[in-house]
């Protein structure tokens, strides 16, 4: 920190908000009469979530003090990642809505300029000490009394707002980037509405067929007890339920498998593969994702399951993938997948293997593999571009919280 700049506390210039408690039989999957929306710590990444993966509860729950306000920050307290405890993100719009128990509200005041401390707290400075202060095994926990106590540097205002005023352009950067790349992976479903149309209307009249005509078995891992530790012994990685989203792969969203552990061959994941989530929350319950890139050491689940394809091959994977996504087809597997309370869905084998679907060509389905990949392609540039705005931006956080800019 600057010599010139004086630190303070950081429960001195924000309140710590805890998140709401609310039971199992509490929790809704979706809005309706005198409910609001609550954030869990995997909406917090680049910016706020505000859409998928909401848990609704009675605003009787919600406190007028723990509902988000625009220019509040939401920290992830408690998460069983080291990588997602103490990642933050700001609310920028107006938003009516709260954090769950695992998380919590810094909301700045006094001196301090919100979006200054929101910078800080994606400063290496703030990383290097979140990571230093998680306490857990399976869990890793921020305690609210640290988060207050930590020392936050509090330059004269104007500084401040000098500061904040070469971070926000150099964000702008950033989320125009990202901005763009939205849109181009909004083409895929373009794409493939183009091409084939309403799965549910079948407007081309292609053969509906059960899944089972094509897929002869889904393929899942183990369930692998691990205390969370990574060690240079460390050699697989077991995908969690949180790496297989609506459209992404994450295979960072994994958890060290023991050293001694070897798996089956068949437990490893592989380009190429289409992987289903067969046990998740209500929004994403049947969730399908293609695996474009993946590390070499990393494993299926029990909650995770591959496609197996029929020989010889009637399909191609990337149609399937994109079939998977539609919304049509989606609303039809999260019908058919059950649970007995909270927000976690499960999904048979049978369900899935007897859900009739259209098939068109396999010459047309090639065709649309080609221009995803060709597409793919062009997504892999710009996240190079992405790379090199990230950098940029890391580069100018870490020279402001050293009093360089």
């Amino acid at each position: 920190m600057p010599k010139r700049w004086p630190t303070v506390p950081l429960g001195e210039v924000a309140a710590v908000i805890r998140g709401v408690s609310f039971d199992k039989g509490d929790a809704r999957d979706a809005p309706g009469p005198g409910l609001l929306p609550v954030l869990r710590a995997g909406n917090i990444g680049d910016g706020l979530d505000l859409t998928n993966d909401l848990i609704w509860v009675s605003r009787r729950l919600i406190s007028e003090e723990q509902r988000l306000r625009e220019q509040d920050v939401a920290i992830a307290m408690s998460s069983g990642s080291r990588d997602v405890v103490g990642k933050t993100a700001q609310l920028r719009q107006p938003w009516l809505g709260s954090v769950g128990a695992f998380c919590a509200i810094i909301r700045f005041q006094g001196k301090l300029h919100p979006r200054f401390g929101a910078h800080w707290l994606r400063s290496s400075q703030f990383t290097a000490w979140r990571g230093s202060q998680a306490k857990g095994v399976n869990i890793q926990n921020l305690r609210k009394s640290d988060l207050e106590a930590v020392q936050i540097p509090l330059p004269p205002l104007a500084e401040q707002r000098r500061f904040v005023a070469i971070l926000d352009e150099a964000d702008a950067l950033r989320q125009r980037r990202a901005q763009a790349d939205r849109r181009t992976a909004d083409f895929i479903p373009a794409l493939f509405h183009q091409m084939f149309g309403d799965p549910a209307t079948n407007p081309k009249r292609w053969p509906v067929v059960p899944v089972s005509s094509f897929v002869g078995e889904f393929q899942g891992g183990r369930s692998i007890l691990t205390d969370g530790t990574e060690t240079p012994a460390t050699k697989y990685r077991v995908l969690k339920v949180s790496a297989v989203t609506w459209k992404n792969y994450q295979p960072e969203e994994s958890k060290p498998a023991p050293p001694e552990y070897e798996p089956p061959n068949d437990h490893i994941v592989r380009l190429g593969d289409v992987l289903f989530s067969r046990a998740n929350t209500s929004a994403l319950v049947a969730a399908t994702v293609y695996v474009f890139d993946t590390p070499p050491n990393i494993l299926l689940s029990d909650k995770t399951w591959r496609f197996v394809w029929r020989e010889p091959r009637s399909v191609e994977p990337l149609y399937i993938w994109a079939l998977f996504q539609h919304p049509s087809v989606r609303a039809e597997l999260s019908v058919r997948a059950t649970g007995t309370g909270g927000s976690m869905k499960n999904i048979s084998k049978p369900k899935v293997l007897s859900l009739p679907v259209p098939v068109p060509p396999l010459s047309l389905q090639r065709a649309f593999a080609s221009r995803v990949s060709e597409l793919r392609a062009l997504e892999a540039a710009q996240a190079r571009s992405r790379a090199r705005l990230d950098a940029l931006f890391a580069s100018l956080l870490d020279r402001a919280f050293k009093g360089e800019l």
